[in-house]
């Protein structure tokens, strides 16, 4: 009997030791648990875990931070292209299925398209392999670092290095292509000044008059060409933004009118006189505007405001122009502003990229934003001088 009642005592004592070992080991797995969660929320990073079927399984605050969410049930459960770049299909840079085939890293550079405003901020995205105890890969953790000062200065240092070679390709490109055709110009309004009236019908002064028009056009592209690598000297002169706006809308008058296209104006009553070369910054507002309009249809709406920041440091002058034309894919928007790059037919692509370059030679920046099928936005920031 009294071993009996030993056995139960050492039994007793057992499972007591052993619950509270027990206890302890899901205390430790909580704590652990915990920590856990605390080190992931305390990256300053959006990381992102996804699943084989590319279904979000878990974020961390900063993710919704920078999805301007405040519940994490708005994101998770649901697919990572919807939830995290508001596509309705998979992305088509994506490199998670890359990692999912070869069990290693990968690493692209690209945005957070559900994110507001998502082309200001340029991430590094970096798709590491997770597996389980199995060894077994269950799923991936996207990890987004925040890349946009260096892709800037390594925009800086590429457009430096190119405006350094193209400049002197131009240069020479374009003169000796001027000198040819300065003489086929010359010389086809010579022919058709002197032999028009031995034809009586119109196809040899047509004739004549379209080779004059095109040897005309490519004079502008050139002028176009050199403008874009070599910038002209320019003459800064204190002007009035809404007044150099409004000599922009009189130019393409016709054209507004002739698409029934209406014009939104807001011009801001305390706007101070800015420092701008009037004729070439005209130049960038024209190739803006002639964008705009060339991308909606007839009876279209386009916006263009203009307004000062001066509680910014230092203080700025925006403008905006935005359109409800046919918009740019998502996917493209980084690419617009690159030369020779362009989605209409017969389109250069040199019309944003001097644009840009005329705003960057007046020490603004200027900025895109579109929504295929939606419209494009454009603003412009200017340096202010608040006297």
């Amino acid at each position: 009997m009294k071993a009996l009642n030993r056995l139960q005592n050492f039994l007793k004592q057992l499972k007591q030791r052993l619950v509270t070992k027990a206890e302890k080991q899901v205390q430790d797995i909580t704590a652990s648990r915990k920590e856990l969660l605390q080190v992931f929320d305390g990256l300053s990073d959006p990381v992102v875990v996804i699943d084989r079927k590319f279904i979000v399984r878990r974020v961390n605050r900063p993710t919704l931070t920078a999805l301007d969410k405040t519940s994490f049930s708005s994101v998770i459960g649901k697919p990572c292209y919807e939830a995290l770049h508001n596509l309705k299909e998979r992305c088509r840079d994506c490199t998670a299925e890359n990692t999912f085939f070869s069990e290693e890293k990968t690493e692209r550079t690209g945005f957070l398209g559900a994110k507001k405003n998502p082309s200001e901020t340029i991430y590094r995205i970096t798709c590491y392999p997770l597996f389980d105890e199995g060894n077994e890969l269950t799923g991936i953790v996207e990890y987004y670092r925040d890349s946009t000062n260096l892709a800037r200065l390594t925009k800086e240092l590429y457009e430096s290095e190119r405006a350094r070679v193209m400049g002197s390709f131009a240069s020479g490109l374009s003169h000796q292509i001027r000198q040819p055709l300065t003489i086929l110009r010359s010389s086809s309004q010579y022919i058709l000044d002197k032999f028009q009236k031995f034809h009586r019908g119109d196809d040899f002064k047509e004739t004549m008059e379209t080779a004059i028009q095109n040897a005309d056009l490519i004079n502008e592209v050139l002028t176009d060409f050199s403008s874009f690598t070599k910038p002209n000297e320019y003459k800064m002169i204190k002007i009035s933004l809404p007044v150099l706006l409004e000599k922009g809308l009189r130019l393409v008058r016709t054209k507004v009118n002739e698409m029934k296209i209406d014009v939104v104006k807001e011009w801001s009553s305390n706007l101070p006189e800015i420092m701008v070369d009037e004729k070439i910054f005209l130049q960038a507002y024209l190739n803006l505007l002639i964008n705009s309009i060339e991308s909606i249809s007839s009876g279209g709406k386009i916006w263009i405001k203009c307004y000062a920041r001066k509680d910014l440091k230092p203080p700025k002058a925006f403008v905006m122009i935005k359109d409800n034309g046919k918009g740019i894919p998502k996917e493209l928007i980084s690419k617009i502003a690159q030369p020779f790059f362009t989605t209409k037919e017969g389109g250069m692509g040199l019309g944003l990229p001097i644009a840009e370059s005329i705003i960057h030679f007046h020490g603004g920046q200027i900025h895109f934003e579109s929504e295929e099928g939606c419209g494009t936005k454009v603003i412009i920031e200017l340096p202010l001088e608040v006297g």
